[in-house]
């Protein structure tokens, strides 16, 4: 299987996930611009704090994990990322009936996030069993269950990696390896309203010039895609400085900061050119989202 990569990552002011940040200084060198851990690291298994009533803070566990888009409980026999088994479904290995006494309990089935009934969080898609097929890695496919278990079959046609728990399923394989993809919002090719995380290819090869209006095609904007600095082209969305954008990609010339959860949009900026950002923000770049001391965001 090809190296995989992360969705993206992220960096916030305040931090909302499961790992401390880490200042890091920023090319003019008197601030701190604060990178938590990449976007998805251990995302599911983050705690919140609630105030209990004498004004402790009490850690509670979240009830779902990974990408909102995933809709995975914590617990239950389906995760996207991650092959099942026939028994532990109890779905025969085609999809039928399970017979606990055929023999297939250990067989391999797969977890693909499908519609579903809006539930009270007004989710419309969770992770449901389904059967696997032989399809790996950017094979082409035009139905899901052509699919190897944690692939899915996604945009014009191929099988992708899902990646609900952002960047550790795309990550390179060994740690001298150069990632190639980046964990990525798609939709599946049999029902184009379902959009999930699947692990697809940087591009161009290498990435892309940050700010640069030429650097990607017309529908798409350079945006930082993984914790190293890593750049890919990446589809313009709808979401706005300060909005969320787990379900939805960033506007252009912006980027999807923070921990899996609570992803935002930030503007991208020059450091150098200070009215790029409001009056109470300042333009912060840094090592390791930002090898290029000229850009930043605006903080």
């Amino acid at each position: 299987m090809s190296p995989r990569v992360t969705l993206f990552a992220l960096l916030a002011v305040a931090v909302v996930g499961p790992v401390a940040a880490c200042n890091v200084v920023t090319s003019a060198g008197s601030e701190d611009l604060v990178a938590p851990h990449p976007v998805g690291v251990d995302g599911g298994d983050a705690a919140v704090s609630s105030p209990e009533a004498g004004g402790e803070a009490q850690t509670v566990a979240p009830s779902l994990q990974g990408s909102p888009l995933c809709n995975a409980p914590l617990t239950g026999s389906c995760y996207p990322d991650e092959p099942t088994t026939a028994k532990a479904c109890g779905l025969a290995p085609d999809g039928g009936a399970y017979n606990a006494s055929a023999g297939y309990g250990n067989a391999p089935l797969a977890c693909r996030v499908v519609a579903t009934t809006p539930d009270a969080t007004g989710s419309a898609q969770s992770p449901a069993c389904s059967p696997a097929g032989n399809a790996g890695d950017g094979s082409w496919c035009k139905s899901s269950n052509e699919c190897q278990a944690g692939f899915d079959c996604v945009g014009s046609g191929t099988c992708q990696h899902y990646c609900c728990s952002g960047n550790t399923e795309c990550g390179p394989e060994l740690p001298v390896a150069v990632a190639d993809e980046f964990c990525d919002i798609q939709p599946t090719t049999q029902a184009t309203g379902v959009e999930v995380p699947v692990c697809m290819p940087i591009h161009p090869a290498g990435g892309c010039k940050l700010l640069d209006p030429g650097a990607c095609p017309a529908t798409e904007t350079c945006s930082v895609v993984r914790d190293d600095g890593s750049t890919s082209c990446v589809a313009i969305g709808g979401a706005t400085a300060g909005q969320l954008c787990e379900k939805d990609h960033c506007a252009a010339s912006l980027v999807c900061l923070g921990t899996v959860g609570a992803r935002t949009c930030y503007q991208l900026c020059d450091t150098s050119t200070a009215q790029q950002c409001s009056t109470a923000q300042q333009c912060k770049g840094g090592l390791p989202l930002f090898p290029d001391p000229t850009i930043g965001i605006c903080q």
